[in-house]
């Protein structure tokens, strides 16, 4: 909290931090991942409201999470009335990458990522898998397709649909025209939403501007030292600082 508070005084907003690290627990012998949900969401909301008359700072450490909670955290922070500026010291993936979208700024480290958004469709008896392969399997199989195929290729169509109607909203008005002056807005949405790239894929800070994405890599070193407080529960890199 003390860090927290000196970074608000330096950087002259309201900071709010999203980190999702590995948890102790685990699920058959797997570790743990925390993520996106309606929890963050309905105390990120609750933080936007409060601080309405702020510029707001959000560091984001996340493997991403749900559709919807993150969704909502991006809106929220999209529509509110001072600036806003999303920094990316490591990694934003999938969902958290949809809300650093919605910030008036993304700062990222020179060797952070983010990643596509495009969506993940199935459930846990057949595996999560990518919308866009969804529907690949159903066209490519056509009749001798199985209905949960059919299934998962309609929700991932509408899927597709809701995804990219928003990030057509978190980035109109912020991609540079092309060399004609034609909008890109279309050309960088079906490239984060489409499933061209895999969903794992890192996307460095050069790699975003060279799709279109208004990125700054002037990276605040507090942002690091900030980091360092936050420790995995099983260390298996040790070092002397």
């Amino acid at each position: 909290m003390a860090k927290l508070k000196a970074m608000e005084k330096r950087h002259g907003c309201k900071v709010l931090t999203i980190i999702h690290r590995r948890e102790a627990v685990s699920l058959f012998g797997l570790p743990a991942y925390q993520f996106i949900d309606e929890e963050d969401a309905e105390q990120v909301l609750r933080w936007i409201r409060q601080y309405k008359d702020y510029p707001l700072e959000i560091i984001l450490h996340t493997p991403g999470g749900q559709l919807l909670a993150s969704i909502q955290i991006a809106r929220a922070l999209r529509k509110h009335p001072k600036n806003t500026r999303v920094i990316i010291p490591h990694y934003s993936m999938s969902g958290g990458t949809v809300i650093a979208l919605a910030a008036n700024e993304i700062v990222m480290d020179k060797d952070a990522v983010i990643g596509p958004i495009d969506p993940q469709i199935g459930d846990f008896l057949r595996g999560t898998y990518p919308a866009p392969s969804w529907i690949y399997a159903a066209e490519t199989k056509k009749e001798n397709a199985a209905d949960t195929t059919l299934v998962m290729s309609d929700i991932s169509r509408k899927a597709l649909k809701l995804t990219r109607k928003v990030a057509k909203e978190l980035l109109e008005g912020k991609i540079q025209a092309g060399p004609a002056g034609e909008s890109r807005l279309d050309e960088v949405v079906e490239k984060l939403v489409s499933g061209e790239m895999i969903h794992s894929t890192p996307l460095s800070a050069s790699e975003a501007k060279e799709i279109g994405l208004s990125v700054s890599t002037d990276f605040p070193e507090d942002v690091h030292e900030f980091m360092k407080l936050f420790r995995p529960v099983k260390r298996s890199i040790e070092y002397v600082e």
